[in-house]
């Protein structure tokens, strides 16, 4: 079961470091035709794309909020963390 957990907790730990990239790169408004942005957008974009519409992006002056991004990292999270807990803990049961 360790090995699971660990793997699961990597695979959401990723996850969210793309997703905050995109929420960072989005808020600041850089340049999408940078070749790792562009690809960074690509690659969350499937995992985003569940919640676009929910909320329109605020923008305030030269700065976007993506509620969409904000939302899958949340939901992400949340459900990581959820799977994680069905997993017992390491610890003795005695």
């Amino acid at each position: 079961m360790g090995i699971a957990k660990t793997l699961i907790g990597a695979v959401v730990t990723i996850v969210e470091l793309l997703l905050s990239l995109r929420f960072i790169f989005k808020f600041l408004a850089v340049n999408t035709h940078t070749p790792f942005v562009a690809w960074l957008y690509d690659s969350t974009a499937s995992l985003v794309s569940p919640f676009v519409g929910i909320l329109p992006n605020l923008s305030l002056g030269g700065f976007v909020i993506d509620f969409a991004t904000l939302f899958a990292l949340i939901v992400y999270v949340s459900v990581g963390y959820l799977i994680l807990q069905i997993f017992p803990s390491a610890r003795s049961q005695y």
